[in-house]
């Protein structure tokens, strides 16, 4: 992990994949301060920003700040990322990427179509046990619970089932461009959490588009940030 002493923002690798995935760009920062200035980003707060209150002002802020600086990395010469349809960022022309923020912390990454389809990004706190049950009972099947063991076995069961949540979310991210519409995390299962490494083999369950049928495998990687903050990607 490094650090850029000027803009505080953090570099953390997201693993080895078929594909490999830029670094990440990370931000901390105080959602109860969203008097944020925007001005001196310049970066511009849409309408229904300014009308929200104040934790989605800091978050919308900081998830524009990562991920300008990640598309910039890649060679793009943008100042600000407008919002697209269903409320996605409107990525400029050759580039796509993907967005997260969580509790006081934003996640980007960007990287160029022609070495991409699609990526997804997500960053999570550890579920609390409420949090838990509803994972639990929404986003995964019990026959995943038997290769999520892996995970369970080195770092415990709360943070193998938000790893197993904060995956379908970064596949949603990747895959949604392509299949153009919601799906629920069913769609997905997660097959093999290969022990000794920080990779999830996933299976589509059902098709979603004429490029990602059913049976299709995917490889995504998770990356531990500390004790209650992790990090998944997909790219395909």
């Amino acid at each position: 992990m490094t650090i850029d002493a000027v803009s505080g923002m953090r570099r953390i690798a997201l693993g080895q994949l078929s594909i490999n995935i830029p670094k990440a760009f990370v931000l901390p920062f105080d959602a109860t301060h969203a008097t944020t200035n925007f001005d001196h980003y310049r970066i511009a707060c849409p309408l229904s920003v300014r009308r929200s209150l104040p934790k989605r002002q800091a978050e919308y802020l900081a998830g524009r700040r990562v991920a300008i600086a990640a598309l910039q990395e890649q060679g793009s010469g943008v100042l600000d990322l407008a919002i697209g349809q269903e409320r996605a960022p409107a990525w400029p022309p050759g580039y796509t990427g993907s967005i997260s923020h969580t509790d006081g912390i934003a996640a980007a990454v960007a990287m160029r179509t022609h070495r991409v389809r699609g990526v997804g990004l997500d960053i999570e706190r550890v579920a609390t046990p409420v949090a838990l049950e509803a994972i639990l009972a929404t986003a995964i099947d019990a026959t995943e619970l038997e290769p999520l063991t892996t995970i369970a076995k080195r770092l415990g069961w709360p943070f193998a089932l938000t790893v197993a949540f904060s995956a379908k979310e970064s596949f949603y991210k990747a895959t949604a461009a392509t299949v153009g519409r919601f799906f629920d995390f069913n769609v997905l299962r997660i097959v093999d959490c290969a022990s000794g490494s920080n990779e999830i083999k996933v299976e589509v369950a059902e098709p979603l588009a004429p490029n990602i049928p059913t049976g299709m495998r995917f490889t995504l990687s998770y990356v531990q940030m500390d004790e209650h903050t992790l990090l998944t990607s997909c790219a395909w």
